[in-house]
């Protein structure tokens, strides 16, 4: 049990003490040393500005990996009596977020660390909600968690040599009732995202299709066999948004335009902003309602070294249902998570090819847009011909996804 009130944290950048998370009557971060070129906490938080940072909310670049929707709801069954404040769930979280931050009580005992789990055996386990619940208890305690309200968990993995990476490297999706055929949903779609040559973290299904594993995209293994973990902040968290619980709906404000412009405020090179070019496209054509906020991020060593994190989180979401409450109606995903364009006359309806090639070529600055939709639309037919003979991919949501993409890939057929 952690202790009922937690005023400091100790916070680490990549293994190193760094300063200290304070919570009274505001939150208040702290550099512990003086030297204007260490790291930085957060891109927008550097201590070259300033050493003591305050704010009345957690600040965005620690909230955006607390817990949520599902691995919250687990945690409030795993620990009924505890308190769980936003303070609370970062000693639980610890050194096992993605980024490069951790937390600790100072004089309190780490958690041990869990058992690694072998990549072959994980993708060998026959899949139930049972299975999952027991993979779940038996990571969630250590801190191994993730953001976001699909059922999930990070585990620590053996490496090809079987030794232990330190902290969980593997983040496993699991299949839900909800939305039937999730994980071989996101499955084919990073599929279709990699054979258009659009960066994705490394991902493999489980034999039985019911499981998404996912290796994590902030972690690089150096030629000497050390880890590096690169700093992350999603684009929530850059634009300053707290949008978890009652906040949730923030995600879904604003436009793709709005974040292009913040990834060129952040000076990223060129490059980054065609990147993000093909992810709005890419969502567009597999009719990914889903691409919010939070699904896009920025990786980085430094705020002079920071890049457009690969594809993450990306679905075909027309073809499922969902109710805005419970009891409610049921209603078909038909629009975008956001406007394409800002101002007064921007819409969140799938776009026509006009206004998505305008998009490429006036916000990302792309010379050649319509390669990109020709490039994507063959990696679409591609992959479902491929999909056809993958007997993990449940018929009806192969079928399903099939009209779906067939639908965007028609984005792709002007030459």
């Amino acid at each position: 049990m952690l202790p009922e009130k937690i005023p400091l944290l100790q916070v680490a950048i990549h293994g190193a003490m760094a300063g200290q998370l304070l919570k009274q009557s505001v939150y208040e971060f702290r550099y512990l040393h003086a030297h204007p070129d260490q790291p930085e906490v957060a891109l927008l938080m550097p201590a070259s500005r300033q050493l003591t940072w305050q704010d009345g909310d957690l600040f965005p670049v620690m909230d955006q990996n607390l817990p949520e929707g599902d691995l919250f709801m687990r945690l409030r069954a795993l620990f009924p009596k505890q308190a769980l404040s936003p303070m609370h769930l970062l000693a639980l979280i610890g050194d096992n977020g993605i980024g490069r931050l951790g937390y600790a009580l100072p004089d309190w005992p780490a958690p041990p660390p869990a058992p690694p789990i072998d990549r072959a055996t994980l993708l060998e386990t026959a899949y139930s909600p049972r299975v999952f619940d027991e993979l779940v208890h038996a990571y969630l305690a250590t801190g191994a968690g993730i953001a976001g309200m699909q059922p999930k968990i990070m585990l620590p993995a053996l490496d090809t040599e079987r030794t232990t990476i330190p902290i969980p490297s593997l983040i496993v999706k699991a299949a839900s009732a909800a939305y039937p055929g999730l994980a071989a949903n996101e499955y084919l779609c990073l599929k279709a995202a990699r054979r258009a040559g659009i960066l994705t973290p490394t991902f493999e299904l489980s034999n039985d299709g019911h499981m998404l594993v996912l290796d994590r995209f902030d972690l690089v293994r150096q030629p000497d066999g050390s880890l590096e973990r690169l700093g992350f902040e999603d684009i929530a968290a850059l634009a300053g948004l707290r949008v978890r619980d009652v906040l949730s709906d923030r995600k879904y404000q604003g436009s793709y335009q709005r974040v292009a412009e913040l990834l060129r405020m952040l000076q990223l090179p060129r490059e980054n902003l065609h990147r993000f070019f093909e992810h709005v496209a890419f969502s567009v054509m597999v009719r990914n309602g889903d691409a919010h906020l939070k699904n896009f991020g920025v990786l980085y060593r430094s705020s002079a070294d920071a890049w457009l994190a690969p594809m993450f989180d990306v679905v075909t979401t027309t073809i499922y249902r969902y109710t805005r409450y419970d009891g409610g109606s049921e209603l078909e995903d038909r629009t975008l998570a956001l406007r394409l364009f800002a101002g007064k006359h921007g819409s969140k309806a799938y776009p026509t090819t006009e206004e998505l090639l305008r998009f490429g070529s006036k916000v990302c600055g792309v010379s050649h847009p319509q390669a990109v939709l020709n490039r994507i639309a063959a990696a679409l037919r591609e992959t479902m011909d491929e999909a056809r003979q993958d007997e993990r991919i449940p018929a009806t949501v192969r079928t399903q996804m099939a009209e779906a993409w067939a639908q965007g890939a028609l984005h792709g057929t002007k030459s």
